[in-house]
């Protein structure tokens, strides 16, 4: 979906034109079903203890991941099931860095004048809420927030940072920059360079 197919869609959901079906369809059109069999994503809920690693069990990607950044994974798989959708997409991931306002990426999006009312707003018109709940087991994630979250590791080893935290999600949003997310902040009049310029401004403040 084009930046330009998200700003009108906006609009008409605003006055309640007719191209919220069109809009609406071509969302749900684009991001598809899980695939039978696909294995589901499931993060623990926020605040839950951690699970110990059983012995001989190999390293994974979110492994690379600090505590704030998992936190943004799981409040980012709240978000879809408040939507009752069943994959977590950009926008999910968008939702879910505004919901921690204290991190770099939250103070960045802040500054930017992005805000979660205004997300969840575009996000429920583009997308729209699923028909049936959903629950933890339900939920996989989309091929975009796949990439994202492989950007997003390779943001933090290009910067030369062990860990991966909420600010380099955001960057990964922004690199990939074709999903919902990155098309949601198009319409909200920030250009993607400037979102990733923000970032890296708060990341080095002397620089």
């Amino acid at each position: 979906m084009t930046a330009e197919l998200l700003a009108i869609a906006l609009v008409a959901g605003i006055a309640g034109g007719a191209l919220a079906g069109i809009a609406i369809g071509a969302a749900q059109a684009w991001m598809g079903r899980a695939r039978s069999g696909q294995r589901a994503f499931t993060l623990h809920p926020v605040g839950a203890p951690p699970v110990a690693r059983p012995q001989g069990a190999t390293s994974g990607p979110f492994d690379r991941f600090d505590e704030a950044g998992k936190r943004v994974l799981a409040l980012a798989q709240d978000e879809a099931i408040r939507q009752n959708h069943n994959y977590i997409g950009t926008e999910h991931l968008l939702a879910a860095l505004l919901r921690e306002p204290d991190t770099i990426a939250g103070r960045a999006l802040a500054s930017l004048g992005v805000d979660l009312t205004k997300v969840r707003t575009a996000l429920e018109f583009i997308v729209g809420r699923g028909d049936t709940p959903t629950s933890p087991s339900d939920i996989t994630l989309s091929p975009r927030t796949k990439k994202v979250i492989e950007l997003a590791i390779d943001e933090g080893r290009k910067l030369g940072h062990r860990q991966v935290g909420p600010e380099h999600i955001l960057l990964g949003v922004v690199r990939e920059g074709e999903g919902i997310a990155s098309g949601i902040l198009e319409s909200l009049g920030l250009p993607l360079e400037t979102v990733r310029a923000r970032v890296l401004e708060l990341l080095n403040p002397a620089a």
